[in-house]
C-alpha cells in the first residue's frame, strides 16, 4: 500500500495530508437496543448434528498443550488447495484443525521439550521456549474481561536483562503453559493467556504480569504454590483466538457465497442488491461529464465511452469488476494502484449508498496498512470510523477510533440494555469473593473459625482449642480469640518464605528480536478492547498475604495425619506433629477455598460475557450512523458480533493475498452480498507459526485470494505501474512478463553518485556467519552496505530516502549498528527493516543485504518467489543488490533470471561497482575480494581490493574540494589522502580558514605550514586527472562492534598521462584541464568499463576456461551442452543445462542440484 498514490494517479484530488477530521456527528438521544449481538454472542442453540470442533473451548486445553509421550500423534487434515471442496462442513471442519493446530503447536512443543528437560535453559532451547521459574500468584483482579491472577516472576533461565518497551515477551494475548515446579508438566499443565503486561509492573523486581487461566476450572490462588511458566517465542495465539471462535459461528450460519469458496463456481453473478437496482450514479468518475455518467445501468454494459477518472484501462476493467461481481478479486502488482482502485470504488459505491444501507466494511492485513488504507478514504468520506485504538497516526486516525469518538458524545443508558445490570452483578460477586479470599490476605495464620467454616475441625475442636489457649497466662481475651491456633502450633508454625525474591544475576541485556514495527503490530493485536486504552487492567484488586505455614517432617503420612484430625482435643496431638498437621489443615482449606471460588469465577464469567454485549449494544448505536468502518483483519473475527449486527452488505479487503483464509471466510457475514478481495499472490503470503504446515499437503499460508485464482476463478490483473524506473522494473520481468511502465516513472531523478547506474547486482564471495539467535549475518557486506550508505549521503541524499532491506533479522541490527555507528552519520534516523515488514512501503532508494554466501550453495528464504517479489520491487530511483550471485543462480531458476535481466542492456551486475562524483564527475569502481573457483583464477589474479572503499572521508572521491563550508570559512584539506567529498562539507576532514575576498591561490606557501603548503597545491592544479595509488585513512574510524576493521583501496580509471611533466606542460599552456583531457577522461572511463563488463560477464556467465566442459560435463555432472554465444572479445562460450554436482566440504556423496549456470 502507497501513501503517494494520490501524487501518481490524480492533480486534482487533495492529498490526504489536507484531511482536517469533522466535528464528530450528535446522535439523538434515543438509543435502540439491537438485539442480534445477544443472539451472536450467547450463540444459537447448538444443533443435533454439530461438528465437535463447535464445542471448543477459545483457549487450549491442557490435554491439548501436553501430550502424554504414549499418545499418538494427532493427524491433521490436508488442506485442498486444487478443485471445489465436497461440502461447507468439511472445509469449515478442516480450515478450524488447520488453525488450531498452527496456534497450539509452538507451545505444545515447548512443553514436551520442558518435559524432557526440566532444568534447560533459553539458549539451550531448541524450541524457541522462553522459561520463567519461581513463579507466585500474589494476587487477582477483577477486571471487565474476567479475573485475572497477577503472578512475579524470575528471569534466571533467560540470561538476559529484559528491555521490556522492546521485547516480544509476555505480550498481551500470548499463550502460556504453568505447571508446578516440582512436577514439570508429568501431570499437571494450566493452560492461560497473558492478561497484561503493564510496563510499571514489568520493571519491577521481581517483574509482574496479569494472566487468564483458560478456564473458571483452572483458576489458581494459593500464593504458597511455586509454578515455572513457558511461553514459545514463536507463536502469538491472540492473533488465532478470535478466527477461530468465528469458524464455530460459521458453522452454524448461512454461508454466503459458498458457491465460490467452496464450491469454486467460475460463473460469478453480480450482488444481490445490484440486481435489484442496476442503475448506478457514476458521476463521481468524471466530475466534468454530462448525464451521460448519472445514471447508468452497468448490468448491461452501458458504460460510458469518456474515461473513468484517471484510470487506465486495467484500472477501469478492475473498476467494473468490483462494482458488477459479488465477488471481485483484484491482482495489483507493485506500484500498479490497487488501494486508488479500491478508493475510486469506494466512492462510487458511497455515491450510491442508500440511507438506511449498513456501513461498509474495509480492512486489511495489520494495523499501519489500514491507517494509510483509512487515510485515503478520508479524502472521500471523513467520518469513518475505526475499530481498535492502537494506531500511530495520532493528527487523523485516533480521532475516528471508536473509542474516542464515543469519548466525544456521551450518551444515556441503552434502554433494555445489559451493560447496567451486568455491572452491577460483577459488583456483588467482587464482594462476594474478596470476603471469601480474606483468609489469603489478612498475613495471620488461619484461625479456627476459619478451620470449623469449611468443615475441617468440628465446633467441639474448635471449643477446647481455644480453652486451652485461655490457659496461656500472657495473653488477653482478645488475643486468645485470633492467636489461639498460633499457640496450639507454637514453633511449628514457620514462615513460608514462598515468593519470588529480588535478584540481580549481572546479565548482558538481551537484543531485540522483532522490529519496533512488527512489536507494535503484535501489542495492537492484543488489546482485549478498543476501549482498553492503559497497558494494565482496569477493576478491583485484592493482594495476597499469607506468610504462615507449619514445618514439614517426614514420616507423616495423609492417613496419620487424617486420624489425629479425629481427636477431639487437638491439644492432645503432639508438638512436634502439629506443624504438619496445620499444613494438612491449610491445604484442606485452600482447597474447598478454590473450589468455591471457581464457581464464582464461573458466574462473574457469565456477566463479563454480558458486559460485553451491553458495551456492544452501546457501540453498534454509533457504527450505524457511519458509512465506513475499518479494522484489521484479526479485528473482523474479534469483533464479528458487533459488525453481525449492523447486518453488513459489503467486505472490502486489501492485501488480502497476506491474510491465511480463515481470516477472510470469517468475514462472511451472514447478510454478507458483496466481498472484494485486492491484493498481489505472487507478493508475500500469510506467516504461519509451524513452517511445516506450509507445506505440503497442508499449504495452510495459501490465501484465499491465491486459491482461487489459481483455481480460474475470476480476476482482473493491473499491469501499468507508477513506481519504478524502468530499470529497477525490468528486474521484475520474470515474475510480471506482462508489466508495463506509466510514463510518469521516466521522470524519476537519477541517483547522486551513480551516474546512470539506477541498478546493480554487486557480486561478492564473502562468506556468511550465524548470529547468537541463529539468524543468518554477513560481517563483510554490512561493512559494505554501511559505507555505500555514507557515499550516497555524502553524495547529497537524505537518510530517510534510503531504505536498506534484507531477508534476515540478524542483518538488520548488524547494519542498524553499524550506521549508527558511523561517524559521518550521527543522530541520523535509519529505515533498516525485513523485507517480511516492507511490503506494501516504498522508498527512492533501497539497498538490498542478500546475506547467504556459503559453500553449499544453500539460499535459504532467498529461493521463497514471494519474498523476492517484495524485495525487488521497493525501489523507486535506485535499486543496488549485495550478494553472491552465483549462489543464487545455482540455486534459484528466479534468481538466475533476475540476475539475467540485468545484465542486458545496460549491464548492470558484477564484482565491481561503479561510482560517478556527484560534484567531479568522475567515475571510480570499489572492487570485492571475490576468491573465484580454481579454474578462473587468471580472471580473479588481480581481484584483491576489500569492499570498504567507500569507508573515508572522501566518500569514493579523491578530487579536492574547495567549496565553502556551511560556517562561511573556505575549506582547505589537511593532507592529501583526507581530500572531502565535494558534495558534503560535513566531513571532518578539512581545516577551515577565513572567508577572504582575495583569492586563496594567492596566499603564498609558507615552508612548514601543511595547511597552506596542502592549499597551494590545490589551487595551482598540481594534481593527476584520478590518482592512480590507493590510498588509506590516516586516522581510521571507530568499527563498531561485530564489524571487521579492513584496508580500504580505491581502484582509478585513467589512460591520461600523469607524469610531472605531462602535467606541468597542461597547467602552463592550458590553465588546468582542457575539454580535450576531459573527453579522453570519459573516453578511457567508458573503454575500462567495458572491460569490466566482460570480466564480470566471464565470472558470472562464461566459461572460457579450457577445464570447463570437462568439469561440467563429466562424471555425475548431467550437463549437456545447449548453444553457443560470442562474447565481446570474440571469444565464443557455451550455455549448459542439466545438474551439476556440488560436494560438501570433506564429504564425497553426490548431492544433485540444478545448475542454472549459463
Amino acid at each position: 500500500m502507497n501513501e503517494n498514490y494520490v501524487e501518481r494517479f490524480s492533480q486534482r484530488r487533495p492529498p490526504p495530508g489536507d484531511f482536517h477530521p469533522q466535528p464528530n456527528r450528535q446522535l439523538g438521544p434515543r438509543l435502540e437496543l439491537n438485539v442480534r449481538i445477544r443472539e451472536y454472542v450467547k450463540g444459537i442453540p447448538i444443533l443435533a448434528n454439530a461438528p465437535s470442533y463447535v464445542f471448543q473451548r477459545e483457549i487450549p486445553t491442557s490435554d491439548e498443550i501436553s501430550v502424554p509421550e504414549c499418545e499418538e500423534a494427532y493427524e491433521v487434515p490436508p488442506n485442498k488447495v486444487v478443485g471445489p471442496w465436497e461440502s461447507k462442513r468439511k472445509y469449515l471442519s478442516d480450515h478450524y484443525a488447520l488453525l488450531r493446530e498452527d496456534a497450539v503447536t509452538p507451545l505444545r512443543n515447548v512443553v514436551s521439550e520442558l518435559k524432557a528437560e526440566p532444568h534447560i535453559l533459553e539458549q539451550d532451547s531448541a524450541e524457541n521456549a522462553y522459561v520463567y521459574e519461581k513463579v507466585f500468584v500474589v494476587g487477582l483482579t477483577f477486571a471487565h474481561s474476567g479475573v485475572a491472577a497477577k503472578v512475579t516472576f524470575s528471569l534466571r533461565r533467560s540470561g538476559k536483562k529484559i528491555i521490556w518497551e522492546q521485547s516480544k515477551r509476555l505480550l498481551q494475548g500470548t499463550l502460556i503453559a504453568l505447571t508446578p515446579a516440582h512436577d514439570m508438566f508429568k501431570t499437571v499443565c494450566k493452560v492461560g493467556v497473558v492478561a497484561a503486561r503493564p510496563l510499571v509492573g514489568l520493571n519491577f523486581n521481581p517483574p509482574e504480569i496479569d494472566i487468564f487461566f483458560g478456564g473458571p476450572d483452572e483458576i489458581e490462588v494459593d500464593p504458597q504454590q511455586e509454578w515455572v511458566m513457558v511461553e514459545s517465542s514463536t507463536g502469538y495465539f491472540e492473533a488465532y483466538r478470535h478466527t477461530l471462535a468465528s469458524l464455530q459461528k460459521l458453522a452454524m450460519e448461512p454461508f454466503p457465497l459458498a458457491e465460490y469458496i467452496v464450491g469454486i463456481e467460475r460463473d460469478i453473478q453480480p450482488p444481490w442488491y445490484l440486481k435489484q437496482q442496476p442503475f448506478k450514479d457514476l458521476s463521481s468518475l468524471n466530475p466534468n461529464a454530462g448525464n451521460e455518467y448519472s445514471h447508468v445501468d452497468i448490468l448491461n454494459g452501458q458504460w460510458p465511452v469518456e474515461p473513468l477518472s484517471d484510470l487506465d484501462a486495467s484500472q477501469s476493467e478492475a473498476l467494473r469488476r468490483i462494482l458488477e461481481k459479488e465477488l471481485a478479486i483484484i491482482q495489483g502488482p507493485p506500484g500498479t494502484g490497487k488501494t486508488h482502485v479500491s478508493v475510486i470504488a469506494l466512492k462510487v459505491l458511497l455515491q450510491n449508498k442508500l440511507p438506511h444501507d449498513p456501513p461498509i466494511i474495509v480492512a486489511a492485513h495489520t494495523n499501519h496498512a489500514l491507517d494509510q488504507l483509512l487515510r485515503h478514504i478520508a479524502s472521500i468520506e471523513p467520518e469513518f470510523i475505526r475499530l481498535g485504538s492502537m494506531t500511530l497516526d495520532k493528527e487523523f486516525i485516533e480521532p475516528r477510533t471508536l473509542f474516542e469518538v464515543k469519548q466525544a458524545t456521551r450518551l444515556g443508558p441503552v434502554p433494555g440494555g445489559l451493560k447496567g445490570p451486568a455491572m452491577g452483578n460483577m459488583r456483588k460477586l467482587i464482594k462476594e469473593m474478596q470476603e471469601l479470599l480474606k483468609p489469603l490476605t489478612e498475613g495471620t495464620p488461619f484461625s479456627e473459625d476459619v478451620f470449623q467454616a469449611y468443615g475441617i475441625l468440628t465446633n467441639e475442636q474448635c471449643r477446647l482449642l481455644l480453652n486451652g489457649a485461655e490457659r496461656w497466662v500472657d495473653l488477653t481475651l482478645a488475643e486468645t480469640e485470633t492467636a489461639a491456633i498460633s499457640k496450639w502450633a507454637g514453633d511449628e508454625l514457620v514462615q513460608a518464605d514462598r515468593r519470588t525474591m529480588p535478584e540481580d544475576f549481572g546479565f548482558d541485556y538481551e537484543e531485540m528480536d522483532l522490529e519496533f514495527e512488527q512489536l507494535k503490530e503484535l501489542e495492537a493485536e492484543g488489546k482485549i478492547n478498543s476501549d482498553d486504552e492503559h497497558e494494565g487492567l482496569r477493576g478491583d484488586r485484592i493482594v495476597f498475604n499469607e506468610p504462615w505455614t507449619g514445618s514439614e517432617r517426614s514420616g507423616k503420612s495423609k492417613d496419620k495425619l487424617e486420624s489425629l484430625l479425629r481427636l477431639k482435643d487437638l491439644w492432645q496431638v503432639p508438638a512436634g506433629t502439629r506443624g504438619p498437621l496445620y499444613r494438612y489443615m491449610q491445604q484442606q482449606v485452600k482447597e474447598a477455598l478454590v473450589k468455591k471460588m471457581r464457581l464464582l469465577v464461573k458466574e462473574y464469567d457469565k456477566h463479563a460475557k454480558d458486559l460485553k454485549i451491553g458495551k456492544w449494544e452501546v457501540d453498534t448505536n454509533f457504527l450505524r450512523s457511519s458509512n465506513i468502518i475499518g479494522c484489521t483483519t484479526t479485528g473482523l473475527s474479534k469483533y464479528r458480533g458487533l459488525l453481525q449486527s449492523l447486518k453488513p452488505k459489503i467486505v472490502l479487503i486489501e492485501e488480502a493475498a497476506e491474510t491465511l483464509e480463515a481470516y477472510v471466510t470469517a468475514a462472511c457475514f451472514d447478510t454478507l452480498e458483496h466481498l472484494i478481495l485486492v491484493g498481489d499472490h505472487q507478493q508475500l503470503r500469510g506467516h504461519c507459526n509451524e513452517k511445516e504446515l506450509e507445506g505440503k499437503p497442508w499449504f495452510l499460508d495459501v490465501s484465499m485470494f491465491e486459491r482461487l485464482v489459481r483455481n480460474q476463478v475470476g480476476f482482473t490483473q493491473l499491469i501499468r505501474q507508477r513506481r519504478m524506473h524502468p530499470e529497477i522494473r525490468r528486474g521484475l520481468m520474470p515474475i510480471y512478463p506482462s508489466l508495463e511502465d506509466h510514463p510518469s516513472v521516466l521522470a524519476r531523478e537519477p541517483v547522486p553518485g551513480m551516474g546512470d547506474v539506477r541498478t546493480f547486482f554487486f557480486h561478492h564471495q564473502w562468506p556468511e556467519d550465524t548470529d547468537e539467535l541463529m539468524s543468518k549475518i554477513n560481517r563483510t557486506e554490512a561493512v559494505t552496505i554501511v559505507g555505500f550508505f555514507n557515499y550516497l549521503i555524502m553524495n547529497g541524499l537524505k537518510p530517510k530516502e534510503i531504505t536498506v532491506l534484507t531477508f534476515y533479522n540478524g542483518q538488520r541490527k548488524l547494519i542498524l549498528t553499524g550506521l549508527r555507528s558511523h561517524p559521518n552519520l550521527q543522530g541520523e534516523i535509519f529505515k533498516v527493516v525485513t523485507v517480511d515488514s516492507y511490503q506494501g512501503e516504498e522508498n527512492g532508494v533501497v539497498l538490498l543485504s542478500l546475506v547467504r554466501s556459503n559453500q553449499y550453495n544453500n539460499v535459504g528464504f532467498l529461493s521463497v518467489a514471494n519474498r523476492v517479489c517484495v524485495a525487488l520491487s521497493r525501489a523507486q530511483r535506485g535499486f543496488y543488490i549485495f550478494g553472491n550471485a552465483r549462489n543464487l543462480c545455482k540455486e534459484s531458476l528466479l534468481w538466475f533470471k533476475v540476475v539475467d535481466a540485468m545484465r542486458h542492456n545496460p549491464r548492470r551486475v558484477g564484482f565491481q561497482l561503479p561510482l560517478t562524483c556527484q560534484k567531479h564527475g568522475i567515475t571510480m569502481v570499489v572492487k570485492g575480494k571475490i576468491g573465484m573457483p580454481k579454474f578462473y583464477s587468471s580472471i580473479a589474479a588481480d581481484i584483491t581490493a576489500d569492499p570498504d572503499g567507500f569507508n573515508n572521508d572522501a566518500g569514493g572521491c579523491d578530487k579536492d574540494c574547495h567549496d565553502d563550508l556551511p560556517c562561511g570559512h573556505a575549506y582547505f584539506p589537511t593532507t592529501r589522502s583526507s581530500a572531502t567529498s565535494p558534495a558534503f562539507e560535513s566531513s571532518n576532514a578539512a581545516t577551515h580558514a577565513p572567508k577572504s575576498a582575495t583569492s586563496t591561490a594567492n596566499v603564498p606557501a609558507i615552508v612548514g605550514d601543511e595547511t597552506n603548503q596542502s592549499a597551494h597545491q590545490s589551487m595551482s592544479n598540481l594534481h593527476t586527472t584520478l590518482l592512480t595509488q590507493s590510498r588509506t585513512r590516516d586516522t581510521p574510524a571507530k568499527t563498531p562492534r561485530g564489524f571487521p576493521t579492513k584496508t580500504l583501496t580505491i581502484s582509478p580509471i585513467s589512460l591520461v598521462d600523469t607524469s610531472p611533466t605531462a602535467q606541468g606542460f597542461r597547467d602552463f599552456a592550458a590553465g588546468g584541464y582542457i575539454q580535450a583531457d576531459e573527453a579522453a577522461i570519459e573516453a578511457a572511463a567508458k573503454e575500462r568499463l567495458r572491460r569490466l563488463d566482460e570480466e564480470n560477464e566471464a565470472l558470472l556467465f562464461g566459461n572460457d576456461h579450457p577445464d570447463v566442459d570437462t568439469v561440467l560435463t563429466s562424471g555425475t555432472n548431467k550437463l549437456k551442452l545447449t548453444g553457443t554465444r560470442q562474447a565481446a572479445d570474440g571469444t565464443v562460450r557455451n550455455t549448459y543445462e542439466g545438474f551439476f554436482t556440488i560436494p560438501k566440504a570433506g564429504e564425497s556423496s553426490s548431492k544433485q542440484g540444478p545448475s542454472l549456470l549459463d
